[in-house]
């Protein structure tokens, strides 16, 4: 018997989607990840590369939180794409950078 998910996770899943849709237009359609193995579909190498980050964090200025929390987000929808790459290392690569 599959489990129903609860309201807060699918609010998170609509958030996640809703951060993925966005990238484009914080990103300036560079340095974009390509789904689901979250590589840079620019330089190739593992998202959020450089460019991005330096872009992201322009974007979000001073405000760190609602970055994090932005990537915390898109760590999301990484952590169900990527199920077999550890939820540590995912953290570190989207969300760890920001402080």
């Amino acid at each position: 018997m599959s489990e129903e998910p609860t309201t807060a996770r699918v609010a998170w899943a609509n958030l996640a989607q809703r951060s993925v849709n966005a990238l484009g237009e914080r990103l300036e359609g560079e340095h974009l990840p390509t789904r689901p193995t979250w590589d840079c579909g620019t330089c190739e190498t593992p998202w959020p590369c450089d460019p991005a980050r330096v872009r992201l964090a322009e974007t979000y200025g001073d405000n760190r939180v609602s970055l994090s929390m932005y990537l915390a987000s898109l760590l999301d929808a990484a952590l169900v794409e990527m199920p077999d790459t550890p939820a540590k290392e995912l953290h570190e690569r989207f969300v760890s950078w920001t402080r």
